[in-house]
């Protein structure tokens, strides 16, 4: 048994750990809370006060809708990324199927000061799939994530240009990861239910003009799961128990809304989110460190001390995995054209920054780099309580996006593409 081999025998409970960060990390972090907002990339998303997904981003702009309304959307999601290795030439393309990532949301006005309202979305939920056998599946063959947000929240209109909001948000993580190379392949699934809080506040000095500050607070999941390795490498193939403790980033938002004319609207967003924190991953798995001490108590008695020690070694490194990640930052700007009473047009560009510090530590199942957002969006307003919105936006992946062998650090390959494409779709109706 050589060093690779064992090293990727561990893969599931190692690379896996990242699997948690997955389900917040930059890399296609996609915000699909809203297929409106989607369609001017969520510059000024709360603030515009367009629709009631803004209770999300800042629960006090739910005070810009009066009564009770109710919204339900989905996103549909697409990947391109296209990789080519150096060594081997193979070509491949982490794209799994479309995922639809729904949403829902309703706000009521209780009285002339208050407001409270249910947010459920799915804000992370994406898939990679590799294929078990390409040549890097030590960096990841396939991931499935799924991330369930309940967010019950509350609003107070304070005075007439100052409204306060709070929330409480649950969430339920199901998560699938799969790893492997020389004929060992490991898989690693597990379950996890958190909570957090988000804050946020709205000033509107003038009727058309509007400011948000909004905060999530950390949240912190200690996923309970099995690890299940199949491998030709003696007594080490079974199932095992494994947790791993992540903290998902804290996150705040600035957004800004201005009301030009009764044509057009202006939109901006400044978003950062704490990825810094996000340093260190350490995994436990009792019952695997009890087989991983015989294998090796079995390899000393047959005289393979070196390759013994390697193995004890291995598992202890891959315990604890070195990120250091980086804050992470998104602008964006963007428009509303209203045409006509009927029919909105909307636009927006923005620019969101890699949390990969040392591109050594990229992994294929979180490719991630600096993009940039393209998108484009419409209303249809069929009555004056009744509307459709449609969105579409383009994430381009740009500057360092190459696969590094993580123990020389030498580029083994690079991703020609890493594209997502989402296209939403809902609707809004107002009591």
């Amino acid at each position: 048994m050589n060093h690779t081999s064992f090293k990727i025998a561990a893969a599931a409970l190692a690379v896996a750990s990242a699997l948690s960060s997955t389900a917040y990390a930059g890399g296609f972090q996609l915000t699909e809370q809203s297929a409106l907002a989607l369609g001017r990339a969520y510059a000024g998303v709360g603030v515009d006060g367009t629709d009631v997904s803004g209770m999300y981003y800042n629960a006090a702009t739910m005070t810009l809708h009066p009564g009770t309304q109710v919204q339900f959307g989905a996103v549909g999601v697409g990947l391109n990324l296209e990789y080519v290795d150096h060594k081997t030439g193979e070509k491949n393309n982490g794209r799994a199927k479309e995922e639809v990532i729904p949403h829902g949301f309703i706000s009521h006005q209780i009285n002339d000061s208050t407001w409270v309202g249910l947010a459920i979305t799915v804000p992370y939920g994406l898939a990679t799939d590799y294929g078990d056998n390409w040549s890097r599946s030590d960096h990841g063959t396939d991931a499935k994530i799924t991330v369930i947000n309940f967010n019950p929240n509350a609003a107070w209109k304070a005075t007439d240009t100052l409204s306060l909001g709070a929330g409480l948000a649950l969430q339920y993580v199901d998560a699938t990861f799969g790893a492997g190379a020389n004929g060992v392949h490991s898989e690693y699934t597990a379950t996890d239910f958190t909570w957090g809080f988000n804050v946020g506040l709205m000033w509107q000095p003038v009727d058309n003009l509007r400011f948000g500050l909004s905060y999530r607070s950390e949240t912190k999941h200690s996923t309970n799961g099995d690890v299940t390795i199949n491998s030709s490498i003696p007594g080490l193939s079974g199932k095992y128990d494994a947790s791993v403790t992540v903290s998902g980033p804290a996150w705040a938002m600035a957004t800004a809304a201005w009301d030009v004319n009764d044509y057009l609207s202006l939109y901006a967003t400044f978003r950062w989110a704490d990825w810094s924190s996000f340093d260190t991953l350490t995994t436990t798995s009792l019952s695997l460190d009890g087989t991983v001490g015989a294998v090796a108590k079995q390899m000393m008695q047959q005289g393979k001390v070196d390759e013994a020690n390697k193995l004890i070694e291995g598992f202890k490194a891959l315990g604890n995995i070195q990120n250091g990640w980086k804050d992470t930052y998104l602008m964006s700007v963007g428009y509303d054209l209203r045409v006509n009473s009927f029919w909105t047009l909307r636009g927006g560009i923005a620019y969101e920054t890699s949390p990969i510090d040392n591109k050594v530590n990229r992994t294929a199942i979180i490719p991630d780099a600096d993009r940039w957002w393209f998108a484009i969006g419409s209303s249809f307003h069929w009555t004056k309580d009744f509307q459709t919105d449609i969105g579409f936006a383009h994430l381009h992946g740009v500057h360092e996006r190459s696969l590094y062998d993580r123990t020389s650090g030498e580029e083994v390959g690079r991703y020609r593409h890493l594209d997502a494409y989402l296209l939403g779709v809902q609707m809004q109706y107002r009591f």
